[in-house]
C-alpha cells in the first residue's frame, strides 16, 4: 500500500511530467513550508531566491551519484524548476503538500525539526525575519505539529 506522499508524488508527475524519484519530492516536500515563507508577504525577495538557488545545488550535491548520465547543474536545474513552478502555483498545491507533509511528519517526527529550521532559514534570508514571515511560521507550525 502507498503512503500519502507517495500518491501525492503520482498526482504531482501527473500535471508535471517531471522525474523526480520519491527521495527527492520528500526533500521538496519537507522544504515546502519555507517556500511559503518566503511568499507569506505577497513575493520573493531575491535574497529569499538566493536561498532557494542554494538549497537547489545542494540537494544537486547529494542527489549527483544517484542520477545516471547527470550533471550537477541538470539536477541543480531540476530542482530549482520544481521550486520555482510551486511557488507560481501555491493555489493548486499548498493543502495538497501541507495535508501530506502532516503525514509525513507523523511517521517521521524526526525531520519536524528540519523542517523547522529550514523556515527560519528562509524568512531571515532577507533582513531579518518580517511579522507576516514570523506568523507563517507559527502558522504552519501549528497545522504541522512542530514543537517550538
Amino acid at each position: 500500500m502507498k503512503n500519502q506522499h507517495e500518491i501525492l508524488l503520482e498526482e504531482y508527475h501527473k500535471t508535471r511530467k517531471s522525474d523526480l524519484s520519491i527521495d527527492q519530492f520528500t526533500y521538496i516536500l519537507k522544504i515546502y513550508p519555507s517556500l511559503l515563507v518566503c511568499m507569506s508577504d505577497g513575493k520573493l525577495d531575491p535574497e529569499e531566491w538566493d536561498g532557494v538557488l542554494n538549497i537547489s545545488k545542494g540537494l544537486a550535491l547529494l542527489y549527483l551519484d544517484q542520477i545516471p548520465n547527470s550533471n550537477a547543474e541538470q539536477i541543480e536545474t531540476l530542482f530549482r524548476t520544481e521550486f520555482r513552478y510551486l511557488l507560481e502555483n501555491i493555489d493548486k498545491w499548498e493543502k495538497k503538500f501541507l495535508n501530506t507533509l502532516k503525514s509525513y511528519l507523523e511517521e517521521h517526527p524526526g525531520e519536524k525539526e528540519f523542517v523547522y529550521e529550514a523556515m527560519y532559514l528562509f524568512a531571515n534570508a532577507a533582513d531579518g525575519i518580517a511579522h507576516e514571515e514570523q506568523r507563517a511560521i507559527d502558522k504552519l507550525s501549528s497545522r504541522l505539529s512542530l514543537e517550538h
